[in-house]
């Protein structure tokens, strides 16, 4: 049984018409994934649009400890986009992201507001009352959206865009320590992420379930722009690299240099640099 809302928050998720996303539920036998793969090999599905975007303001906040071995990210949403801007607002944005990190039961996870609201803070209350204090002096709901926090051998780095709409928390190792030099680098790749929304750091870390999916829809595509079958699979093999070039980090086209790849960049300037994960939060993203 398909019902209104699992065809209401498959329209959100996915950009689509009313009427497209219930045929796609009913087809998938009421279940999300699968009507999503219809819709994309519907073409249908509005791939950039995220649920919520256009309403939700907030920041985006970033914090590192002075080792670098310690980093968090969140989302902290409001009504508006004053708020946003506003310093009790920010402060407040410190202090949840800094709890998270000195928190230990919160190391190298990832959760929301309501993960974590019982955890008691510097303050000596709870997270849950310390986002209810803000909003009886802001006078705005105020939300913990989402945060993510790594903890590492090797280094964090972080970087928040502009007014903190979009941020983006990164792990490497570098057998040298940290240097300037480095940190340059580090910074252009988390710019890198942070400008070109990349999902994964190489080929080989894409989830081998993940890759057979894009295979089946990019097969299916192909099938329904009547290509024959006997070139279907180099279809998809150029489709697929191109994939690779959008959404893999070291496969893309380095944003200050467009002869280079990302991996090209990290080679000839600082070489035995690895990057292992990275997150990247916008304001009302996904």
């Amino acid at each position: 049984m398909v019902s209104a809302e699992m065809v209401k928050q498959l329209r959100e998720m996915t950009g689509a018409g009313m009427l497209e996303c219930k045929k796609a539920l009913e087809e998938a036998g009421g279940d999300i994934e699968k009507a999503k793969e219809i819709l994309r090999i519907r073409g249908l599905a509005k791939a950039d649009k995220k649920a919520g975007r256009e309403t939700k303001e907030g920041i985006i906040y970033a914090y590192v400890s002075e080792d670098r071995k310690r980093g968090v990210i969140i989302e902290l949403n409001c009504e508006t986009d004053f708020v946003a801007k506003n310093e009790q607002f920010t402060e407040l944005a410190l202090k949840l992201a800094k709890h998270i990190a000195n928190t230990p039961e919160n190391a190298n996870r990832t959760g929301s507001g309501e993960d974590i609201a019982g955890q008691i803070t510097e303050e000596g209350v709870s997270v849950a009352d310390l986002i209810k204090s803000a909003i009886a002096k802001i006078g705005e709901n105020i939300q913990l959206r989402r945060f993510a926090r790594f903890d590492t051998e090797g280094f964090v780095h972080a970087y928040v865009h502009g007014i903190g709409r979009v941020g983006v928390l990164l792990e490497y190792i570098y057998p040298k320590g940290v240097d300037e030099q480095v940190l340059r680098v580090v910074q252009d790749i988390v710019m890198q992420v942070a400008a070109m929304k990349p999902e994964f750091v190489s080929i080989e870390s894409i989830e081998p379930q993940a890759l057979e999916r894009e295979k089946r829809i990019l097969t299916e595509q192909a099938r329904q722009e009547g290509k024959p079958e006997n070139i279907i699979e180099k279809v998809v093999e150029g489709r697929l690299r191109k994939f690779y070039q959008e959404k893999v980090l070291l496969e893309q086209t380095f944003i200050k240099d467009e002869k280079k790849t990302v991996k090209q960049y990290i080679q000839e300037s600082a070489p035995g640099l690895e990057i292992r994960r990275f997150v990247r939060f916008e304001v009302g993203g996904a």
